[in-house]
């Protein structure tokens, strides 16, 4: 059986496959500048994209709940947007090459609507006051969490100058964002802050590390199982032997070529392997290649 027989090799690309061939991170960086844009030109916190967008919990409960999307993608200024933005193509890069487009901008979507969830049940217990909010921080926090799982020894530079492992370097937001949200005074982490919201993203991100879960595989259309026919083995006829004449040398007898390469198999084999782990969306151009060639010499044996 070909490659091109198996139903996940057969499925055309979906819309998030496309978002995955210019990078999943890139896409998410570039519609979220392209929506604060839209807010320098009407108004950066009173644009009407915030007004309509914004995290409100009393316009959520009375049905927009859109807004929990929404407002991941609007921000406050200029330095939140960047400083977001940058914390998510440092951190996404790595994860979305790790798990896949498709995996990473679920993740993504679902740790920012995820976050706000939090934010409103909090609201809702009465633990906190009404506020209303936008950013991307839950969910950029969530990806930080979730690098610091994968890479917790992975070194990098707090204020660019002190070395620190991305463990502990989550730890110290997480400190600060907890400290914030037990009503400190501001003059560490700073004002008119979104604490729970972090908080939140961060639970998320340790969750999914922990539970093993994949977006991907819960938004997938199932296949409709084929009847495959059975395997059997051919055993070529034995061709009759007939003698040699005395005295005449024999002719070179050309020795049949290798059903297929052996590293390519042993690569195919390995590139089959992560499929079956992560999906087809995970694999790189070079992985991609090796499944074309694979395909294309199984052809060749069929005919």
């Amino acid at each position: 059986m070909g490659i091109q027989d198996r139903d996940y090799y057969r499925e055309g690309p979906s819309f998030l496959d496309r978002v995955g061939e210019q990078g999943a991170t890139v896409w998410l960086i570039a519609i979220t500048c392209g929506v604060f844009a839209g807010q320098l030109f009407s108004g950066v916190v009173r644009s009407p994209l915030v007004q309509i967008g914004e995290y409100d919990p009393e316009r959520i409960l009375e049905g927009e709940v859109w807004r929990l999307l929404t407002a991941v993608f609007l921000h406050g200024g200029l330095w939140h947007l960047f400083f977001n933005m940058l914390a998510l193509y440092w951190a996404g890069l790595r994860i979305e090459e790790l798990r896949g487009a498709r995996e990473f901008t679920l993740f993504y979507l679902g740790s920012g609507i995820g976050a706000n969830l939090i934010y409103l049940a909090v609201y809702l217990a009465g633990l906190c006051p009404w506020t209303q909010a936008i950013g991307a921080s839950g969910a950029v926090v969530a990806v930080l969490v979730l690098f610091a799982c994968y890479y917790p020894r992975q070194r990098l530079l707090l204020f660019l100058v002190i070395p620190i492992p991305a463990w502990g370097l989550v730890a110290l937001f997480v400190a600060l964002d907890l400290y914030g949200a037990l009503g400190g005074n501001g003059r560490i982490v700073g004002k008119n802050v979104a604490f729970i919201v972090h908080l939140g993203g961060a639970a998320l991100g340790l969750l999914y590390y922990q539970s093993g879960i994949q977006f991907s595989r819960l938004f997938t259309r199932t296949a409709v199982p084929r009847v495959r026919p059975k395997l059997r083995v051919h055993t070529p006829p034995v061709e009759q032997q007939v003698p040699e004449p005395v005295g005449v040398p024999a002719e070179p007898v050309a020795r049949p070529a290798k059903p297929a390469d052996e590293q390519l198999e042993a690569k195919l084999d390995a590139v089959l392997e992560k499929v079956s782990r992560y999906g087809q969306e995970s694999l790189s151009a070079e992985e991609r290649e090796i499944l074309f060639r694979a395909s294309e010499l199984y052809k060749k044996r069929r005919k």
